[in-house]
């Protein structure tokens, strides 16, 4: 970058010395004082004598200033197209590839990105269909282990009620043939007695 200043400077220099130049009043030698008023008497006669032109300090009056003014433009132009705007041109084109690779590299990384999330969300919506199918399972698997502990604790309790039942009936039974025999006694002695006291 500072050597295509370093140009662009030296550039700029030639074309205000070739422009400047134009400009400068060539030097007159120094001549005797009279060789010089017979030299202007005699431009002044010439001039004096010349037709005025027409339409003099008209409008578009140049002489040679507008072709030297247009071939210092042209030059200017030429120069500063080579040594200041076409090294920026190709900076700018470099920034634009490079901006343009960056945003076709973001954009390949979005609709990656756009991809990965659609799969992403299938396989949420497929992992949480499953869970919940897996968890209704589990819990009807649950509820009928379950109903079954249930009928199960049902039927022994039941059996267990009909065998204490059971036992309990036959405890009774023996308990009263044990006792039939001391009921007959006490029955007897109650009728002896009741039978006494009234007197038979």
């Amino acid at each position: 970058m500072a050597r295509r200043s370093s140009l662009a400077y030296l550039g700029l220099t030639m074309v205000a010395l070739l422009c400047g130049s134009a400009f400068v009043m060539p030097a007159v030698p120094k001549s005797s004082p009279e060789k010089t008023q017979v030299i202007t008497a005699g431009g002044a006669l010439l001039l004096a004598s010349m037709p005025a032109p027409a339409y003099a300090g008209g409008m578009f009056d140049f002489g040679l200033t507008l072709p030297f003014v247009a071939l210092s433009f042209l030059t200017m132009m030429f120069v500063l197209n080579a040594l200041w705007y076409s090294p920026m041109t190709e900076e700018v084109d470099e920034r634009n590839a490079k901006l343009l690779q960056t945003l076709s590299e973001a954009t390949d990384m979005l609709a990656k990105a756009d991809e990965m999330q659609v799969q992403y969300t299938a396989d949420i919506k497929e992992a949480r269909e499953k869970a919940s199918k897996e968890l209704a399972d589990a819990r009807k698997a649950t509820e009928e282990a379950i109903a079954a502990e249930a009928k199960a604790a049902d039927s022994k309790r039941e059996a267990e009620a009909r065998d204490f039942k059971a036992k309990l009936d036959a405890e009774f039974a023996e308990k009263v043939k044990g006792s039939e025999s001391t009921i007959q006694e006490r029955q007897k002695d109650f009728v002896k007695s009741s039978l006494a006291a009234v007197g038979l």
